[in-house]
């Protein structure tokens, strides 16, 4: 007798990322090249760990004295301290005067799973999340990735949109009309829609349209908002037209979102804010009183410096805001697969701080109960020892430089090759994961012709140039750029 499952109506799952990869190893062209490996790599192509690590790995293998009972609900006491110090700087005043505090998370994501939790819970009148960060995404529908966003907006077939709880998109075609899924906000005209009754009615061409934020969250973590039943709205400080990282992005973006709404940063220091803009900032989050929620995830690789990269906090310590922090380590240290961070409370003063952590404990009941103790007794051990933290920063900043080297050397042969338009975008940025500036069709190039694999939107992994590959592909960038000439 045949039995029907119980999984029998669960689809496949929309693969949001991974396609690429995919595609790259499946190619059997011998020179092939992947730019978008998501760690940094040694100039051999390994995943880059700092040289201290493997060390404490050993050290920490052969220590009897290690108890390897379960961690308590909040995590590795030590390991909290040291990451909080490490981020805010010892004689920082919210620590100083206790009332900064965290909780030991699982994985790069696992404190957004958590503050999303207590903000869903807690702050029921915040359901709108704006995500701010240095990505740009890619157009997605239901049906799978649109290249071309004219796809999805024909400029001579007429179309309609209403709004449930995701946008509908309503193309006609052969009479009839088929949806797609439209999962980022749509600016509708007034005169083309009823709000009242969510009648259809025929819009203008594409080109009137405003795409508000972008689309399926790029970030991970935008995920993790939206299957909570957020609204989330996602921007990017790059601006691929001007090739360069654009602050007002993130002061229109305050200007205009409502009262109580929660604000996810992600590589703030990359913008460069004046003296002037960091005012107006302030004023806007304060009035409309935002909840910020920063991501921090590669402390020091920004600029190699640790005090530095996260430097822009002790404006908002200064001026009393709360907020929370991810707080992500694997990346510094280099131990991807020990994903390993806190989730930082920022409060108004130690009392309101007990609170919030508490409640935080309770979640993490539900969620993890324990988090493991590996990653974090390696960086525990690292960062309260001076001279293991003296050689892993040295290590830290020897990556950076090596970053640095690598964009100069790939902007200066473009340069001697001829390559049309100007290259100082790519040393303007920081980190290891920057962009190229190159366009849809330059990227297709690349990756059919070359055999070059990077993201539609030309955001690639540096640490992935080396000695053994950089005049390839930079001689193919060259001539992607020409051949590509003037269809813009």
């Amino acid at each position: 007798m045949t039995t029907l499952s119980v999984f029998m109506d669960v689809p496949l799952a929309q693969k949001l990322e991974g396609s690429l990869l995919k595609t790259y190893k499946q190619d059997i062209c011998p020179n092939k090249i992947f730019l978008a490996f998501r760690v940094c790599q040694t100039s051999k192509g390994h995943p880059w760990v700092s040289s201290v690590v493997p060390k404490m790995r050993l050290q920490i293998a052969q220590d009897p004295s290690l108890n390897y009972e379960y961690l308590p609900v909040n995590g590795m006491k030590s390991f909290t301290e040291a990451a909080l110090k490490l981020l805010f700087g010892k004689h920082n005043q919210v620590i100083v005067e206790n009332r900064v505090g965290g909780v030991h998370t699982v994985g790069d994501n696992g404190a957004f799973q958590l503050g999303a939790q207590f903000l869903k819970i807690w702050c029921k009148d915040s359901q709108i999340v704006y995500i701010i960060s240095s990505k740009k995404g890619e157009l997605l529908c239901k049906m799978g990735v649109t290249e071309d966003p004219s796809l999805l907006f024909p400029s001579t077939t007429p179309f309609a949109i209403f709004t449930v709880a995701l946008l509908t998109l309503c193309h006609e075609q052969d009479g009839g009309q088929a949806k797609y899924a439209c999962p980022f906000p749509v600016i509708v005209p007034p005169s083309t829609s009823d709000p009242q009754t969510h009648s259809l009615t025929r819009l203008p061409p594409f080109p009137q349209y405003q795409l508000e934020g972008g689309c399926v969250p790029t970030e991970p973590y935008g995920l993790v908002f939206q299957d909570m039943g957020f609204t989330v709205r996602e921007y990017s400080f790059w601006d691929s037209k001007q090739l360069c990282m654009d602050a007002n992005v993130l002061l229109n973006v305050a200007e205009q979102a409502p009262h109580g709404c929660i604000f996810v940063i992600g590589n703030i220091c990359d913008c460069n804010l004046t003296q002037s803009q960091w005012a107006m900032l302030m004023a806007s989050l304060k009035s409309k009183q935002i909840f910020l929620f920063f991501d921090i995830s590669s402390q020091g690789l920004s600029t190699g410096d640790l005090e530095k990269d996260t430097g822009f906090l002790q404006y908002f310590v200064s001026q009393g805001f709360e907020f929370f922090c991810s707080q992500s380590l694997s990346k510094t240290f280099g131990i991807y697969d020990e994903g390993v961070g806190i989730l930082v409370v920022v409060a108004l003063n130690n009392e309101l701080l007990l609170c919030v952590l508490s409640q935080l404990m309770k979640l993490t009941q539900a969620l993890w109960l324990n988090p493991p103790t590996t990653g974090a007794r390696i960086i525990t051990s690292i960062l309260c020892n001076p001279a293991l933290q003296e050689e892993w920063k040295q290590s830290l900043k020897g990556l950076v430089e090596n970053i640095m080297l690598i964009k100069e050397k790939v902007k200066e042969k473009l340069r001697l090759l001829g390559t049309p338009g100007s290259w100082d975008h790519i040393t303007d940025q920081n980190g290891s994961h920057s962009y190229l500036g190159l366009n849809v069709q330059q990227v297709e190039y690349l990756v059919k012709k070359k055999h070059i694999y990077l993201p539609k939107n030309s955001r690639i992994n540096f640490t992935c140039i080396n000695a053994h590959n950089i005049d390839f592909i930079t001689q193919s960038i060259n001539e992607a750029v020409l051949s590509t000439k003037g269809l813009d």
